[in-house]
């Protein structure tokens, strides 16, 4: 069994398969430096998602409460570099008259951007607002 692996191998050697040329580019990053494409962005072990810092209460309009909505509503929102809201879009609605409070509500908030490596980077967070608000009982 020995024998034909060895003779295998002696074969590709002889072929030249035993050596991989690799071509080096003399500017190319340091080995110790990660590079990452832009697609890959988001998915490495050292980013840290953004935060919700502060969010104020989305409000709860009459309308709401003459139609008796209760449920969820979950907003993403693409917060920038500085923690500002770049982008906001209702992901799950549950009706416009509380699809739109809950948007500004969102869009009103205060949030840590996402980071990647040490830096600060732009970010996707996912923020859920509940109906009728937590405290308050629809008339």
């Amino acid at each position: 069994m020995q024998r034909p692996i060895i003779s295998l191998l002696f074969l590709l050697a002889a072929m030249g398969c035993s050596n991989v040329n690799v071509d080096v580019d003399s500017d190319a990053r340091q080995p110790h430096e990660k590079v990452f494409p832009e697609e890959m962005k988001g998915r490495s072990a050292d980013y840290v998602r953004p935060r919700v810092l502060e969010l104020p209460l989305a409000e709860y309009p009459p309308e709401a409460a003459d139609l008796d909505l209760a449920g969820m509503v979950m907003i993403r929102v693409l917060v920038g570099l500085d923690g500002q809201v770049v982008e906001a879009a209702i992901l799950q609605g549950l009706h416009p008259v509380v699809d739109q409070a809950a948007l500004e509500a969102a869009r009103r908030g205060r949030y840590a951007p996402a980071s990647e490596f040490g830096a600060a980077t732009d970010g996707w967070v996912t923020v859920p607002f509940r109906y009728p608000p937590e405290g308050m009982k629809p008339e």
